[in-house]
Parts: C-alpha cells; sequence; structure tokens
C-alpha cells in the first residue's frame, strides 16, 4: 500500500511540474486619428498604459487590432522583449491597420508565418510574407 501511494504521489509531482501556463490576451489598440486626439484621448498617453498593463501581466502572446504601422512601433518600444508578425492591410506591408499578433521573442521561435485575407475583394487569393 506504501509503494501505491509513494508511486501515485510521485506521479501528481511530476505532473504538475512539467504543466506550463500560457498567458494570452486580446487589446483592440483604436487606430491614432486627430479625432481622438481633439478629445483628449492623445495616443501617446493610451500607449503607456498599454504598455504597462502588458508589462505588468506579461503574457506569452496577445493579439491586437486596429493598429497602424507607427503605433505597432510605439508600442515594440514600450513592451518588455516582445516582437510581432502582422502585416498592413492597405498594401500588405506598412499600409492601414494591422491586426498584429505579438509573442515574446525569447520564450517562443517563430517557425514561419503568412496572412491571407478571407474577403474576395481584400486580395484573398494572396498569401503575404512575413513582414521584411
Amino acid at each position: 500500500m506504501k509503494k501505491l501511494l509513494f508511486i501515485a504521489l510521485f506521479s501528481i509531482l511530476a505532473l504538475s511540474t512539467s504543466a506550463q501556463e500560457m498567458l494570452v490576451g486580446s487589446y483592440n489598440i483604436r487606430y491614432k486619428n486627430r479625432g481622438d486626439s481633439l478629445n483628449g484621448n492623445v495616443w501617446t498617453k493610451r500607449c503607456q498604459v498599454i504598455c504597462d498593463q502588458i508589462n505588468f501581466m506579461n503574457p506569452m502572446i496577445f493579439g491586437t487590432q486596429e493598429v497602424l504601422y507607427g503605433q505597432l512601433q510605439d508600442l515594440l518600444k514600450g513592451l518588455d522583449g516582445y516582437d510581432y508578425i502582422g502585416i498592413g492591410r492597405d498594401d500588405g506591408e506598412r499600409g492601414g491597420e494591422h491586426e498584429a499578433i505579438f509573442y515574446k521573442k525569447d520564450q517562443l521561435t517563430l517557425l514561419d508565418s503568412g496572412n491571407f485575407w478571407l474577403s474576395e475583394t481584400r486580395a484573398s487569393h494572396h498569401l503575404w510574407p512575413h513582414r521584411g
């Protein structure tokens, strides 16, 4: 009986030490625009708050919506150890809004990436390469 109890306890400990948690998140950044700035919702303030929250929560992966290329660069400067994948919807490079996916580059290795649109009118037949 003691042997069975020891094996069960050892198995539980082994399983609990090998389990890993992965925190993921999603943020609607809202694109930078003049109207927001006039109403006091300035991007530089929002960026600092967003970066502070992400750095505190420290998700391994998080998605973003409505991010312009300049905002992506601001986020990269304010975030600790992240890189991203994603392209602008207007030109498949930097133009327009991005739906970028950020990841902790010291914990995850990007093996491959690509982009596509579900709309027939948004170049759905193209597979854009990783930004480059």
